[in-house]
């Protein structure tokens, strides 16, 4: 059965929040496996007008806890309805954060399980696995395969341009990569641990990638703009707008899957989908890798 394999990005601009954004949040589905990467400023609200139950998640998998990547994190856990716990996965929590969590949200404190780089996670239909990441505080990325289809999404949170993203992503069907700067603000980027829109296209082009997206794009950049300095790089390249949806099909035969831009992506426009949410099973859906 080809089930869709899709992410919707909730939110797409970096640092602070804009009219026209919310911070990082995607939704990455696959049948009814729903996994939300980042809760940033706005998350909630931008799963509602995605016509996503909250109650529905299977879990958050977070890049890292800067603000505008969690801000919407004990909103999210407070707006759930049942008695399923929501298991909150990402890097090492700073202590300064797991003090305050133990005040504010003991909920998220209970149920948040640090991962490190290389170690495999079972998520329902979805084998996760935490990528190291360079942002001056403990940061992953996410690679996110199709267990019986073997499509693979590569999500690099934020980050300087690494080859753990670029061997994560080697082959992948699409990548969603960071571009904070353009790249005459490079010693910017380089200063603040991110990337520009070139570095990313770069990277998805010598890991030959099927697709790359980016996002966490700056307000003060118009997309056009982000957009034209990465397809220097990587012709095709997207740059994701809230409620923007990837559908990405299956690519059975090997040989097709050569060069840049073979994936086969489909992409929505941004608007509210129209499918309801299924009812969430009461079963745990982590299984840590062995």
């Amino acid at each position: 059965m080809n089930t869709d394999f899709k992410v919707t990005f909730l939110g797409t601009s970096a640092a602070s929040a804009s009219i026209w954004s919310s911070t990082s949040a995607c939704l990455v589905q696959l049948g009814g496996t729903k996994i939300l990467i980042d809760a940033g400023i706005g998350a909630v609200r931008q799963l509602q007008r995605a016509d996503t139950n909250v109650d529905t998640l299977d879990v958050v998998l977070l890049t890292h806890w800067h603000l505008d990547h969690v801000a919407d994190l004990r909103g999210l856990i407070n707006a759930r309805t049942n008695a399923i716990p929501l298991p909150v996965l990402g890097p090492e929590l700073p202590s300064f954060l797991r003090r305050a969590l133990l005040m504010f949200c003991p909920a998220l404190l209970r149920d948040y399980r640090t991962v490190h780089g290389g170690q495999p996670i079972r998520i329902l239909d979805v084998e996760a696995e935490p990528v190291d990441t360079a942002h001056g505080i403990p940061s992953v990325g996410w690679k996110l395969v199709d267990a019986e289809g073997g499509r693979c999404i590569v999500v690099s949170g934020d980050t300087r341009p690494v080859d753990a993203i670029a061997s994560a992503a080697s082959g992948a069907h699409l990548l969603v990569h960071e571009a904070t700067y353009l790249h005459r603000h490079l010693a910017s980027a380089v200063r603040r641990r991110h990337s520009t829109a070139w570095e990313a296209a770069r990277l998805a082009q010598q890991a030959e990638v099927g697709a790359l997206i980016l996002t966490h794009t700056s307000p003060r950049h118009p997309v056009t703009t982000v957009a034209r300095e990465a397809e220097a790089a990587y012709p095709g390249t997207v740059v994701a707008t809230p409620l923007t949806v990837v559908r990405i099909e299956s690519c059975h035969c090997q040989s097709d899957r050569t060069g840049n831009g073979w994936a086969r992506v489909t992409l929505q426009p941004p608007g509210v989908t129209t499918q309801g949410s299924p009812p969430i099973h009461g079963r745990s859906p982590l299984h840590a890798g062995v």
